[in-house]
């Protein structure tokens, strides 16, 4: 065997080594990513789970909210405040999540992002069906990207699951 043949396995050689090393990184990236999108999810998950629990320890919280569903009118200016911004985190939770879904759609499983979005505009009925809640988001949906107003809109259809709230005043 003479030196070019050798240089010739070599060069194989080399090659072949680079092909490995570049499939080994490919996959490593891929589980990367895999990783960063669970815990983009867990984040999420973990978010929702710390506002229901301050909820649930929170006597006052959900003396308000029940209060408000009831009649937001006879509700203390202090206490509209508290159950607009309760009702503004469970959107902002839906929004993030329908964005995370949304971005990272190629990742994700169909049936993951089916059940994901199911479960955010079953979310969105449970609070915002109630004539006062549905005000609440009347007046805040705004401040929302125009996929998420559709979103919610889609959810709560147009007259809801009953008559509507008498509008309030506008508040800063």
């Amino acid at each position: 065997m003479n030196w070019d043949a050798v240089a010739a396995v070599g060069e194989i050689l080399g090659a072949l080594a680079v092909f490995i090393t570049l499939l080994y990184l490919a996959r490593q990236v891929r589980q990367s990513n895999r990783q960063n999108l669970l815990s983009s999810f867990q984040h999420t998950y973990d978010s929702i789970n710390q506002f229901l629990e301050s909820t649930l320890m929170s006597e006052q919280v959900a003396d308000v909210v029940v209060r408000g569903r009831e009649s937001y009118e006879a509700l203390p200016e202090a206490d509209r405040l508290q159950f607009d911004h309760f009702h503004l985190v469970i959107l902002n939770i839906v929004e993030s999540h329908l964005f995370q879904v949304e971005r990272t759609a190629g990742a994700l499983e169909q049936e993951y992002r089916e059940w994901a979005v199911e479960n955010m505009g079953a979310v969105v009925k449970a609070y915002f069906s109630i004539p006062w809640t549905r005000t609440c988001w009347s007046q805040a949906e705004a401040f929302f990207e125009p996929k998420i107003r559709e979103f919610v809109r889609a959810r709560l259809g147009p007259g809801g699951d009953g008559p509507t709230a008498p509008e309030r005043p506008e508040t800063v």
